[in-house]
């Protein structure tokens, strides 16, 4: 039975007084305190979030510019393989 259905129950039978029993309050503070621990680790999870992005992005970046440097390196090569081909025709 939760708190409200016996605060009603018992409180119609004392003719609608507010019941505040000290198991009552101790829930309620429990409650507030695991919601306000619960929003502290929410709000912490969300900041691990948004640093993960931010690293992945980073990381994504980091790659998208190392694939052009490797293909830059891989034209530069091409030349140069050529370069070598045309030297060594001409050495014939």
């Amino acid at each position: 039975m939760n708190h409200e259905k016996v605060q009603e129950k018992v409180g119609g039978i004392m003719g609608g007084k507010v019941l505040d029993l000290p198991d009552f309050k101790v829930f309620r503070e429990g409650k507030a305190e695991g919601l306000k621990e619960g929003e502290k680790e929410r709000q912490q999870m969300a900041q691990e979030i948004k640093e993960g992005e931010e690293k992945r992005q980073q990381m994504a970046q980091e790659i998208k510019e190392s694939e052009k440097e490797r293909q830059q390196m891989a034209e530069e090569l091409e030349v140069l393989k050529r370069e070598l081909e045309q030297l060594k025709k001409d050495k014939s």
